[in-house]
């Protein structure tokens, strides 16, 4: 979130990674600190070159949980070319916010799919909410712990996070479609492997 005097900006749910050369959608907002709404203005994305690329109008109804975050969601181009890529919302000049910067890591489109299904070690009982991460792929069981991720051809770490579960980095090698069966070993909450680590 960027904040200045008068109002501040946010942006969310940019995901990871986007494929080149295609579009992908984030949510974008903004804020008066004197509490007005900015229902109905303009909000920009522009690219690491200053160019606009994308926009939307903020809407009436604040996201919810907040008093007065005006957004929307915008439609934004991703880089031609695989690679990270640096972006920035704004609203338009003579507005009194600074801009708010994003990333993204733009990838070749996926042509395979890898599932993945993870129970925990000692009861067999399926994980969700188990988060996989694997470069910029990134994925999220379900409540049968199982995920489906497209990625693209290549050598990859497997990389496993939950509260209260830990599991080894595994290399994985994907070329074509998928399938893997893991657990995770429950330790307990103030136990460090419990803690993700980046």
């Amino acid at each position: 979130m960027s904040e200045d005097n008068n109002i501040s900006l946010a942006v969310w749910d940019v995901p990871m990674p986007v494929v080149a050369g295609e579009r992908f959608q984030i949510k974008a907002g903004a804020k008066a600190a004197s509490g007005g709404t900015l229902a109905g203005q303009r909000i920009e994305a522009i690219d690491a070159r200053g160019a606009v690329v994308a926009s939307g109008t903020l809407g009436d109804k604040p996201w919810a949980g907040t008093e007065a975050l005006c957004w929307t969601v915008i439609d934004v181009p991703a880089p031609a070319a695989p690679g990270l890529a640096e972006y920035s919302v704004r609203l338009p000049s003579g507005q009194d916010a600074s801009a708010a910067r994003f990333s993204v890591a733009a990838a070749a489109k996926p042509e395979h799919t890898l599932t993945v299904t993870i129970t925990e070690r000692d009861t067999a009982q399926p994980l969700g909410g188990v988060e996989i991460r694997l470069d910029a792929f990134r994925g999220r069981t379900d409540r049968a712990g199982r995920a489906e991720i497209r990625i693209c051809k290549g050598d990859y770490q497997l990389h496993l996070w939950r509260s209260a579960h830990t599991a080894e980095p595994r290399a994985v090698v994907i070329a074509g479609d998928t399938s893997l069966a893991l657990t995770m070993l429950h330790v307990p909450e103030d136990h460090p492997d419990a803690r993700w680590v980046r």
